[in-house]
């Protein structure tokens, strides 16, 4: 997951610097930095990265309850603390306040792409048994056709990230063609581009 995030944390200091509407939020660019950096390290099982993480997302989400980007980082790494949990009722708490949680971001601000990819992808991660790949999927289509209809409102970054994302989602579900077409159509944006090269990638496969 941490390479979604790493395209995410890149095009979200830009646009804090470059927009102005952006500017007007709580989105702080040495903090994304941070959050992001022991996002990275917990993502990859670092387990006091994860209590940190969670501690530090706790704390800014109190302060800032209207900080919707926080809130839904919080709910990914409530599940990531979940994942470290020892078998047990704390265990699946913790899941389903990081799902719960999520959710709220989402729904505080259901136009914000960021917030909505990172439940996206955090959802597309999760176990089967979770059953949250339809939520998922349809996430990425909400993230699809917004980028769609104002693609000059997003770098060719996020763009492709959601391209690329979205076909994974897609495949993970069986719908080949559609995994195809987001591919196909997220290579066209920058041919010449790392994401560009794993969905070409994941295109021979098909």
């Amino acid at each position: 997951m941490h390479l979604f995030f790493k395209y995410l944390l890149v095009v979200i200091v830009i646009t804090c610097l470059q927009t102005k509407s952006y500017a007007t939020k709580p989105y702080r660019s040495k903090l994304i930095a941070e959050v992001h950096k022991l996002h990275d390290q917990s993502q990859q099982g670092d387990k006091d990265a994860t209590k940190l993480l969670v501690g530090k997302l706790e704390q800014l989400t109190q302060k800032d309850p209207k900080h919707h980007l926080m809130q839904a980082y919080l709910g990914s790494a409530y599940t990531l603390a979940s994942r470290d949990a020892f078998p047990g009722p704390n265990k699946i708490n913790l899941l389903k306040k990081g799902l719960k949680k999520m959710d709220q971001a989402v729904e505080a601000v259901p136009k914000d792409v960021f917030v909505r990819f990172i439940r996206a992808v955090n959802n597309y991660h999760l176990p089967t048994f979770i059953n949250r790949r339809d939520n998922a999927r349809a996430d990425f289509e909400v993230l699809l056709e917004t980028i769609r209809s104002k693609p000059k409102a997003y770098t060719a970054d996020i763009r492709q990230a959601i391209h690329y994302y979205a076909g994974l989602s897609y495949k993970q579900l069986k719908r080949e063609e559609d995994a195809k077409e987001s591919w196909v159509e997220g290579v066209h944006i920058l041919a010449t581009s790392d994401l560009a090269k794993k969905m070409n990638a994941q295109l021979s496969k098909l």
